[in-house]
């Protein structure tokens, strides 16, 4: 069964600046995952459907977008979740979440995913270094992160359905918000 999964993405430019500190980061650090993705911020973590059940799942979030609205979404500076993961902030994250609570439940009311594939808490964030981060490298990578400054914005208009091929990730369908 296919693999899925719901982000907001950024416009190209800040996906362009987001893929050049992954780069730096695969080139120093030799952490290469987070560059299998496009910068995004999740709403949903992945899961399996079935393709028979796709367009049931295109269906109610086509519904479900037309009744949210757009979304400003501030980056600024880096952090980190542990030794594991460095992340570009987002300062608001409260029209994010609320987002992400409305989706879950409406995902929840039209979809039987698995315990693993429910995604309840949030801290929303655009990742550049995740699982292959080696954790002798993380102190190098933050000292190098926390530091620098990032600053950028956008209204998010959409969100996208993301759908694993076998061997990456694709952009699947978008979704328009109000």
């Amino acid at each position: 069964m296919p693999l899925y999964f719901l982000a907001i993405i950024p416009p190209e430019e800040i996906c362009k600046r987001v893929k050049s500190l992954k780069q730096e980061i695969a080139e120093k650090y030799k952490a290469k995952h987070a560059l299998k993705l496009p910068a995004h911020i999740t709403l949903q973590i992945p899961f399996q459907l079935s393709e028979s059940e796709e367009n049931i799942l295109i269906g109610f979030l086509e519904i479900f977008a037309e009744n949210q609205k757009s979304l400003r979404v501030d980056l600024k500076d880096f952090g980190r979740f542990n030794q594991k993961v460095i992340f570009i902030n987002i300062e608001d994250h409260e029209p994010i979440k609320i987002l992400h609570t409305k989706l879950q439940k409406v995902i929840a009311a039209n979809l039987q995913l698995k315990k693993h594939e429910k995604f309840s808490k949030i801290h929303p964030h655009i990742t550049l270094a995740s699982r292959d981060l080696h954790y002798k490298q993380f102190p190098d990578a933050w000292a190098d992160f926390k530091k620098r400054e990032f600053q950028a914005s956008f209204i998010a208009k959409s969100f996208t359905l993301l759908k694993h091929d076998g061997k990456q990730w694709h952009r699947h369908c978008e979704f328009k918000l109000e």
